[in-house]
């Protein structure tokens, strides 16, 4: 089957199909474009999130209430991890890790214009089994570089 026999619909094809792949929209709708986003959580501290290829590649961020049972507050607590999250094709995002005295939980979603918004929570355990907990910290951040 021959779509094309001129070269003149050939390159309408060709850019048609460029601009579907590159635009800004389509890149909204399914994979963000790469780069670092930064922005802040409800508790005032920074965060920065990288994406390379379709995947949450780095998460920096300080939780600064984390409370214990018995020892009342332990926090700030710096998080920097390197997760490799895969980007679902609605943009949203989730991962979790740690050890048993950080587990930490972040979701997220990419919006359009270069824009995320999340969540993150950690959860632990401290001295001799005394359970510690953060709030649920919203967050948002913007792709450096995006237009606002």
């Amino acid at each position: 089957m021959r779509l094309a026999s001129s070269p003149a619909p050939r390159a309408a094809l060709v850019l048609a199909v460029a601009t579907l792949v590159f635009s800004p929209a389509a890149a909204a709708d399914g994979f963000p474009r790469p780069g670092v986003y930064r922005g802040a959580t409800a508790e005032r501290a920074g965060v920065a999130i990288r994406v390379s290829r379709g995947r949450v590649t780095l998460l920096r961020v300080t939780v600064r209430r984390y409370a214990c049972e018995v020892l009342g507050e332990i926090g700030p607590l710096a998080l920097r991890v390197a997760p490799g999250a895969p980007i679902g094709r609605d943009g949203s995002f989730s991962f979790r890790g740690g050890e048993l005295a950080e587990r930490w939980t972040v979701r997220g979603r990419f919006l359009r214009r270069g824009r995320l918004s999340g969540a993150l929570r950690v959860r632990g355990q401290a001295g001799i089994g005394h359970r510690c907990a953060s709030r649920r910290i919203a967050f948002s951040a913007r792709r450096e570089g995006a237009r606002r």
